[in-house]
C-alpha cells in the first residue's frame, strides 16, 4: 500500500520527520516546538553517522546539523511545479541564515526533508535543479557587480561568509521518505492513522497484518457509519422545541475558550485536535508528558457537546473517502468539514478510531464489576450496532495496539459517590497506563466541572485545560447558530430574538448572563416569546421554565387544559422529581438517576394528596393524565433517551428544581437546609440556585436569610474543618458572581466582604477560578475597584499565607485583564501596595507547641485520643512533603468522619498562618474525601419534618 505524505498535513508530516531523523540519526536528534524555532525544525549537535540511511556508506558529518521539514499540502501534476515550490522555500531559509537578525548560528549540515517528489534525472531534475540552485545562491554572493557603496559590499561579503559555514546540504523527498519508512517499518507503523489510503475499512488487513480480521472489519465499518448519523446529535426538546427533534452537532457547534495549566488561552477543539495530531506511540512521540487531558467547565458550559463534537469530527475523519456510504453519511461529513473550517481547523489527519464512554451509564450499566473492564464494555457497545456477531475484548486490544485511538470519558461530576468515583478514575487512569505500556497510540480526554469535582488525577498522564466564559462575541455568534437551526425557516422570528440578544450584550447587567452556551440558548427561548431578564442564573432559568410552560400551555393540544388547571401542581412534581434525582445520583448505584415509571407514578400520587385531591378515588383518572402527559413530555420531564425511566435531559434543570425543593417551606428550615448542603459539590450548583430564589423575592428576612447562612456557614462546622478550611469564602464568590445582589448594595457589600477572606488562605489550585470572580467584580465600578484594592492592601501587610496570596494574585492580574477583556485602569490591581504591617494579625510563634497542647488536653475518649496522637503525628508530615501519603491523608479523613474534627478543627488553628503546604494538601486531598459523602439522607429528613 503507497504511503500518503500528503494526508499527514504539515504537523503530522514534522513529527514522521523527527521520527525517521532519530530513527536514522539516534536519540540525539532534538527536536523544536512550536513558535520561533531560528530555522530549526530539528538539529544535531557533534557526530552524525549516516551509517543506516541508504545510499551513503557510513558517512560521518562532524558538527552542528539543522533538518528542515517542508511539507505541501497538494502536490502539483508537473514535476517542474513541486520543484520550484521547494527552491522557494529553501531560498527563504537561506536569506534569513545569510542575515544575523533572528538566526545567529548558520548549520554546518543543511538537511531539507519534504513530501514532494522530485524527479531524478541528472541535471535537469528536479532533485538536482534544487541542489544546483543552492550553490548558484550562494556563489552569486561573490558577484561585487550590484554593490553601490562600501557599505553595501560589506553587507553581501557579511551574507557570504556565513552562509558559506553550510558544508554539505541534502535533500529528503518523497522518494528517499518511501525508502527510508521501509527501512524503518517500526516508524512507519506509528503513523498508521496518517499513511494510510482513504479508505481505511477497506485496506483494514493491509495496515493491521497481525490483526485476525475476520468481523472486525465490518463491525468496525458499521459502528463509524451508524454512530455518525446516529449519535451526532443535540435536543432543543428540553429546551423549548416541542417536537422532540434533535439537531446535528455540527450545525450548532462552537469552539468555546479555553486555558491550560501553563495559563496559555485558546480555545478547546483547537488544542484537543492539535494534541491529538501531535500524540503517537509513546516510542515515537516527541510531544512532552502529560499525554491525555482533563476537560473541565461550569454547568452548562458546553462540555458533553464538545466531547461529542470531537468523537464525531473524528468518525468523519476515519470515513472520510470511504466507498460505503450513503449520501446521508456523504453530507455529514462534509458538514463537519465546515464546521471545523469555521473553528479555524480541519478534519483530523492523524485518523483516530473514536468513542465516547458516559461515565454514568458506564457505571449504571455494571462496567465497574469486578468481571469487567472498559475495553469489555466498549466491545459491547459496539457489537449492539451489529445485526449479528460479537466484537471480543481481546479484537479491540489489538486493533488498539495496531491503530490511533480518541477515547472520550465524559460526565466525571455526573458520579458523585466517593467509592464509585474512585473506582471509575483508578479504571481510567489504568487503562492509559497499560496503553502507554503496550505503546499504544492512545489520547484520554475526561470530562468534568471544575469546582469540588477535579481530584488531582495522574498528573503525569493528564493535564487540565479549564474552558472559559463565551466572550460575548461568541454568545452572539452561538446564539445565532441555536435560533437559526431551531426555527429553520423562520426568518422574522430569527431577526427579532437576535435583535434582542445583540440588545441583552448591550447592557451591563444582563450581559453577565451572556456565558455559557445553554444560558445563551435558553436566553433565546424567553426572547422568543414574552419573557423579560433578569441579571442573575436563577430568573434566567426560572423564566426558561415559564416560557417553556407558558408555550405548552397556550398550544391548542391535549395539554393544555392540564397545564392551565393543574399548573401548581405540575411545578410540584418537577420540584420533587428534580430533588429525588438529585438525592439518588450521590448513591454509587443512581449515578444516572432517572426515576421508573412506578416510582414516578408514587411522586404524582403524592402530591396529588398533599392538595387535597383523592388520586386512589375520584381523582384517578387526574393522577393517570398527569402520568400519561409524562411519559410523553410533561414541560421539561422527559423519557431519558440512554436509560429506562424519567428525569431532566439537562443537570442544570435538574439542579434548579431540586434547588426550589430546598428553598420551600419555614425559613428556619430553609437555612438548615443551606447549611447541609452548601459545602457538598454535588449540590453546589442547587445551592446558588436556591439563593438565587431567595433573593429574587423582594422581602429583606429571605436576603437576611442567605447572607447569615454564608457568615455562620464555617462556625460548628468541624466535621469539614470549617474553620481552618472554610467553603463560605467561595460560596460568597459564587454568588457575587451570579449577579443577584448586583442592585442590592446592603447585601453584596456583606457577601463580597466575606468573600474576601479567600485572600487570607493559602493558595489553592481553584484560587485562579475565584480570581476571574475578583476581577470581574472589579471592574464594575469605581466602588466595587476599591474594595478590591483595600482588600489587597490588608492582605499584603498580614500572615504569610495572606501575603503569598495577594502576591499570587497580583500576578495574575495583566493575564486576567486581557483574557476577561477588561479595562485597561484594572492593571492597576496588580500594583496595590500596603500601607503599613499589620502586626496584630502575625503571630510570634510557629503554632506548633500550641497545636499539639490541643490535641493532648482534648475531651476526647481515649479511642480518640489515640487516634488524635497518630493524626498529629501524620498532620506533620503533610506539612513537611510536597506529596502527600496515602496513609497520612487516609489518617486525617477517618479522624475527621469518625467525628473528632472539632478538636483536629480547634488544633489546626494554631498552624494554619504558617503552613499553607499542610493547609493545601489538606483542602486538595483530604477534604474532598468529606465532602462527597452523601447528604442527601439528612435534606430528606429536614423535608419530612416540615411535612409532618
Amino acid at each position: 500500500m503507497t504511503d500518503n505524505l500528503q494526508q499527514l498535513g504539515p504537523t503530522g508530516f514534522q513529527d514522521l520527520a523527527g521520527a525517521l531523523a532519530i530513527a536514522a540519526f539516534g536519540p540525539g536528534v532534538q527536536a523544536m516546538g512550536r513558535g520561533r524555532d531560528g530555522g530549526r525544525d530539528l538539529y544535531h549537535r557533534g557526530p552524525l553517522s549516516w551509517q543506516s540511511v541508504p545510499g551513503f556508506n557510513g558517512e560521518v558529518w562532524d558538527g552542528y546539523t539543522v533538518i528542515q521539514v517542508k511539507h505541501k499540502s497538494a502536490i502539483s501534476a508537473r514535476p517542474d511545479d513541486n520543484a520550484s515550490w521547494l527552491w522557494g522555500e529553501i531560498r527563504k531559509e537561506l536569506s534569513d541564515w545569510s542575515k544575523a537578525a533572528d538566526r545567529s548560528e548558520v548549520p554546518d549540515f543543511l538537511v531539507v526533508v519534504t513530501n514532494v517528489p522530485l524527479t531524478p534525472t541528472p541535471d535537469t531534475g528536479g532533485h538536482d535543479r534544487v541542489i544546483n540552485n543552492i550553490r548558484n545562491y550562494i556563489a552569486k554572493l561573490d558577484d561585487d557587480s550590484r554593490d553601490i557603496d562600501k557599505s553595501s559590499r560589506n553587507a553581501r561579503l557579511a551574507q557570504r561568509d556565513r552562509l558559506r559555514r553550510i558544508q554539505k546540504f541534502r535533500i529528503w523527498d518523497e522518494f528517499q521518505l518511501t525508502t527510508l519508512l521501509k527501512v524503518h517499518d517500526q516508524v512507519r507503523k506509528a503513523f498508521p492513522g496518517m499513511l494510510t489510503a482513504a479508505d481505511v475499512f477497506a485496506a483494514l488487513s493491509d495496515m493491521t497484518g497481525s490483526i485476525a480480521i475476520g468481523d472486525l472489519e465490518t463491525a468496525l465499518r458499521v459502528h463509524a457509519r451508524t454512530t455518525l448519523t446516529g449519535d451526532g446529535f443535540v435536543y432543543f426538546d428540553e429546551a423549548g422545541g416541542s417536537d422532540g427533534s434533535g439537531y446535528p452537532i455540527h450545525e450548532v457547534a462552537i469552539d468555546l475558550p479555553s486555558v491550560n495549566s501553563q495559563g496559555d488561552v485558546s480555545t478547546v477543539v483547537q488544542y484537543a485536535l492539535e494534541r491529538a495530531e501531535h500524540m503517537l506511540k509513546p516510542t515515537f512521540s516527541l510531544a512532552p508528558k502529560p499525554r491525555h487531558l482533563i476537560i473541565t467547565g461550569a454547568p452548562g458550559n458546553g462540555k458533553t457537546t464538545v466531547s461529542r463534537f470531537l468523537v464525531q469530527a473524528f468518525r468523519a475523519a476515519m470515513l472520510e473517502g470511504a466507498t460505503e456510504l450513503s449520501d446521508e453519511q456523504r453530507i455529514t461529513i462534509f458538514g463537519y468539514q465546515q464546521a471545523l473550517s469555521r473553528m479555524g481547523c480541519e478534519l483530523p489527519r492523524n485518523r483516530r478510531w473514536p468513542i465516547r464512554i458516559d461515565l454514568a451509564e458506564y457505571a449504571e450499566d455494571g462496567g465497574l464489576s469486578q468481571e469487567s473492564t472498559l475495553l469489555r464494555w466498549i466491545s459491547q457497545k459496539v457489537s449492539q450496532r451489529l445485526n449479528d456477531g460479537t466484537v471480543h475484548p481481546w479484537a479491540l486490544h489489538q486493533w488498539m495496539a495496531q491503530w490511533p485511538w480518541l477515547l472520550v470519558f465524559d460526565g466525571l461530576d455526573e458520579v458523585t459517590e466517593p467509592d464509585t468515583r474512585k473506582r471509575l478514575i483508578r479504571r481510567v487512569v489504568e487503562l492509559v497506563n497499560e496503553a502507554e505500556a503496550e505503546n499504544c497510540d492512545l489520547l484520554a480526554i475526561l470530562t468534568t466541572r471544575p469546582i469540588g469535582y477535579t481530584e488531582n488525577i495522574s498528573p503525569t498522564q493528564f493535564e487540565r485545560i479549564d474552558l472559559h466564559d463565551l466572550t460575548v462575541a461568541d454568545a452572539l455568534q452561538y446564539g445565532e447558530k441555536a435560533t437559526r437551526v431551531r426555527l429553520r425557516s423562520d426568518q422574522d422570528r430569527i431577526e427579532r430574538v437576535m435583535t434582542r440578544l445583540r440588545e441583552v450584550a448591550q447592557d451591563e447587567s444582563l450581559r453577565n448572563l451572556l456565558r455559557t452556551p445553554l444560558q445563551v440558548l435558553i436566553m433565546t427561548i424567553i426572547l422568543d416569546g414574552t419573557g423579560t431578564l433578569s441579571p442573575d442564573r436563577y430568573s434566567l432559568f426560572w423564566g426558561y421554565y415559564d416560557t417553556v410552560f407558558r408555550r405548552e400551555r397556550d398550544k391548542k393540544a391535549s395539554l393544555r387544559r392540564l397545564l392551565q388547571d393543574y399548573g401548581q401542581q405540575i411545578l410540584r412534581l418537577h420540584e420533587h422529581v428534580g430533588f429525588e434525582l438529585q438525592v439518588r445520583s450521590e448513591s454509587g448505584d443512581r449515578s444516572y438517576a432517572t426515576l421508573s415509571a412506578s416510582e414516578l407514578q408514587d411522586v404524582i400520587w403524592r402530591v396529588l394528596d398533599r392538595d387535597g385531591f383523592q388520586p386512589s378515588g375520584r381523582d384517578s383518572g387526574l393522577r393517570d393524565q398527569i402520568f400519561t402527559a409524562v411519559t410523553q413530555r410533561l414541560v421539561l420531564l422527559t423519557p431519558r433517551r440512554t436509560t429506562e425511566g424519567y428525569g431532566f435531559d439537562v443537570r442544570s434543570l435538574q439542579e434548579l428544581m431540586a434547588a426550589r425543593e430546598l428553598a420551600s417551606g419555614p425559613l428556619v428550615q430553609v437555612k438548615e437546609r443551606l447549611h447541609i448542603a452548601g459545602a457538598s459539590p454535588h449540590w453546589r450548583n442547587s445551592w446558588i440556585f436556591a439563593a438565587g430564589q431567595l433573593f429574587a423575592d423582594p422581602q429583606d428576612h429571605h436576603h437576611e436569610a442567605v447572607v447569615e447562612v454564608l457568615e455562620s456557614f464555617d462556625i460548628n462546622a468541624s466535621q469539614r474543618l470549617g474553620m481552618t478550611l472554610p467553603t463560605g469564602p467561595r460560596l460568597a464568590l459564587e454568588l457575587i458572581d451570579d449577579g443577584m445582589a448586583r442592585s442590592l448594595p446592603r447585601w453584596r457589600n456583606r457577601i463580597i466582604s466575606h468573600g474576601l477572606r479567600l485572600l487570607w488562605e493559602p493558595i489553592s489550585d481553584d484560587f485562579s477560578f475565584y480570581a476571574r470572580i475578583l476581577m470581574r467584580y472589579a471592574a464594575v465600578g469605581d466602588e466595587q475597584r476599591e474594595t478590591i484594592t483595600e482588600a489587597l492592601r490588608a492582605a499584603l501587610g498580614g500572615s504569610d499565607n495572606s501575603r503569598q496570596t495577594a502576591h499570587h494574585f497580583q500576578g495574575l492580574v495583566p493575564d486576567l485583564v486581557s483574557e476577561l477583556g477588561l479595562p485597561a485602569r484594572m492593571r492597576g490591581l496588580g500594583l496595590a501596595r500596603t500601607r503599613s504591617v499589620d502586626n496584630s494579625r502575625l503571630s510570634s510563634s510557629d503554632g506548633w507547641e500550641d497545636f499539639d497542647l490541643e490535641i493532648a488536653t482534648s475531651r476526647a475518649t481515649d479511642a480518640q485520643r489515640a487516634g488524635l496522637r497518630d493524626v498529629a503525628a501524620a498532620i506533620r508530615r503533610l506539612a513537611r512533603v510536597d506529596q502527600p501519603a496515602a496513609h497520612d491523608v487516609g489518617l486525617v479523613t477517618e479522624v475527621l468522619l469518625n467525628g473528632s474534627g472539632p478538636t483536629l478543627d480547634d488544633a489546626l488553628l494554631h498552624i494554619m498562618a504558617h503552613e499553607p503546604r499542610l493547609l493545601k494538601s489538606l483542602r486538595e486531598d483530604a477534604l474532598p474525601i468529606v465532602l462527597r459523602q452523601p447528604i442527601g439522607d439528612l435534606l430528606r429528613l429536614v423535608a419530612d419534618s416540615q411535612e409532618s
